[in-house]
């Protein structure tokens, strides 16, 4: 099965770092369709909990946010496991994916309805 990696600022919600934006028009549908169809989805943000700070939990927040509004993500910021092709010494600073969704794109992010064609 396919995987996506998705960012979160700027792709699923508005950029309000360190503040969770509004969600961006069809984001969570669109997020639900892929994974009915049998997408494996995971986060891939640079938001970063610190340490035992209740007020810098930054990816636990999103998570979090994004849980309420439906979405589990089969990873947070790593390779889903059986999709992990390095040795289990090896170095995992990029997880695999087949495709990304991020605002950073080339062109800028054209959209969940664009996605979602």
């Amino acid at each position: 099965m396919s995987v996506i990696l998705i960012d979160f600022d700027g792709t699923i919600v508005e950029h309000c770092f360190p503040k969770i934006g509004m969600p961006l028009p069809n984001a969570f549908e669109t997020m639900k369709d892929l994974k009915a169809a049998g997408f494996k989805l995971v986060l891939w943000t640079c938001r970063e909990d610190y340490g035992h700070l209740i007020s810098s939990q930054y990816l636990t927040e999103a998570v979090k946010f994004c849980a309420e509004n439906g979405i589990e993500f089969d990873a947070v910021n790593e390779t889903i496991l059986e999709h992990e092709f390095r040795p289990e010494d090896c170095a995992k600073r990029k997880p695999y994916a087949h495709y990304h969704i991020d605002d950073r794109n080339l062109g800028g992010f054209p959209g969940w309805d664009w996605v979602r064609e």
